[in-house]
């Protein structure tokens, strides 16, 4: 999301080196174009920023409004219908700052079967939290949510500031649920989170809805890090990765159901990070793959080695990269059929400047990477989130309240 860009006395300290810091990035594979249409001409939304559906019956699609905390579901074929019904409104009080609201929504693998579906929101409680809640479909009308049945799964620390609440929920392939949550706020990390793994700040966490356990509303999985690992038992229980500033969104390719997460930085760069469960990836030591607060080295987590990123981009543009933005959306790998050359490919964009990238993983690295819209006025968009269909086509939101979907170049 949109943040104001807040410069501090260490970054420009770094600045020359960030210049020169990103990886080296091959280009001898061809990069895909593509344009970007309206799917949905008839619908429009205010501020959408999540778009979800049940697995087991993708004919209505749901997409959930910031700040009038509503979820919204229609016909997901055919593209010209013009019909939206409301399946939940969150009850006030919410917070609805610049990044606060109604920010994820994930359906249960087996919604068919229990009628569960998860929301993240920032509740407006006697303190700033972030919540998970757990709500069930009417048993009147499966076109209605129950508001009454919500429990409250997960609530975070309190959150001194309202920026950086990350806010994507997405099960995994292992059934289980993933929680993005920012570093707390403000600028420079003040309270250093991103690397404390005993807390949950600027982290991704996984739980497991369906089992809880020790007088919560979930369990942990037995693999998470700290249940899994001798050299992660100091970790917080829920916590799956570290050292990230703010994951605005993340997803898992469907093919490997390896996590791809756009992590959003400070003053130089934002990110792009594949996930790894036990992961360290180095905010606030660093920011991207320059250092940022080096001297935070020495109370870094033990556990491991940070990981750098598999690509980065610029908030100023340079000679070298004139392809620059401010805010990460973080986007899919595409497994879809309309673009046979971006198959493999993850694809991401920028708030900020509508610019849209893709890089291919081989090896470990990116090994090619690149803008692949010839971003125009016309076609400039403030992306919030890309989506993937049941084909493995991109659906793309933005505050202009369309749904967009990603199309090879004409």
């Amino acid at each position: 999301m949109h943040r104001t860009m807040q410069i501090t006395s260490t970054a420009a300290l770094f600045a020359a080196t960030v210049l020169a810091a990103g990886p080296a990035v091959g280009q001898a594979v061809a990069l895909p174009k593509v344009e970007t249409r309206v799917a949905y001409p008839n619908l429009k939304f205010d501020r959408p920023v999540a778009l979800d559906y049940p697995r087991e019956d993708p004919s209505r699609y749901y997409v959930a409004e910031q700040h009038q905390a509503k979820v919204w579901s229609f016909p997901s074929s055919p593209r010209d219908t013009s019909e939206k019904a409301l399946f939940l409104e969150l009850p006030d009080p919410i917070n609805r700052g610049n990044e606060e609201g109604l920010l994820g929504l994930a359906f249960h693998p087996k919604y068919k079967e229990n009628g569960q579906f998860f929301v993240y929101y920032s509740a407006k409680d006697a303190e700033r939290r972030s919540v998970v809640s757990r709500f069930k479909v009417s048993k009147d009308d499966p076109l209605k949510a129950d508001p009454a049945s919500e429990e409250r799964i997960w609530v975070s620390d309190v959150d001194r500031w309202e920026n950086h609440n990350g806010g994507t929920i997405r099960f995994g392939p292992d059934g289980y649920l993933y929680i993005t949550l920012g570093d707390g706020g403000a600028a420079d990390d003040p309270l250093s989170t991103g690397q404390n793994p005993k807390d949950w700040f600027g982290s991704i966490l996984r739980i497991d809805v369906d089992h809880p356990a020790d007088g919560k509303a979930y369990g942990i999985p037995a693999d998470n890090p700290a249940a899994g690992s001798k050299a992660h038992k100091h970790w917080a229980p829920e916590v799956f990765a570290i050292g990230l500033r703010n994951v605005w969104k993340f997803s898992f390719d469907r093919e490997t159901g390896d996590l791809w997460a756009g992590d959003v930085g400070q003053n130089l760069w934002e990110y792009v990070h594949k996930v790894d469960n036990g992961g360290n990836y180095g905010w606030s030591i660093r920011e991207g793959f320059p250092p940022f607060q080096p001297n935070r080295r020495q109370k870094a987590d033990p556990a491991g080695p940070i990981k750098p990123p598999y690509a980065e981009y610029p908030h100023q543009p340079t000679a070298d990269r004139p392809d620059s933005g401010l805010s990460i959306t973080g986007g899919y790998v595409y497994r879809g059929s309309a673009i046979p050359a971006l198959k493999g490919w993850y694809v991401y964009g920028d708030y900020d400047s509508g610019r849209i990238w893709a890089l291919k993983p081989e090896g470990g690295k990116a090994a090619a990477s690149g803008e692949i819209l010839k971003l125009t006025p016309q076609n400039k968009l403030n992306i919030t989130s890309f989506d993937e269909t049941p084909d493995g086509e991109l659906l793309i939101l933005a505050f202009d309240g369309r749904i967009h979907e990603l199309a090879p170049a004409k």
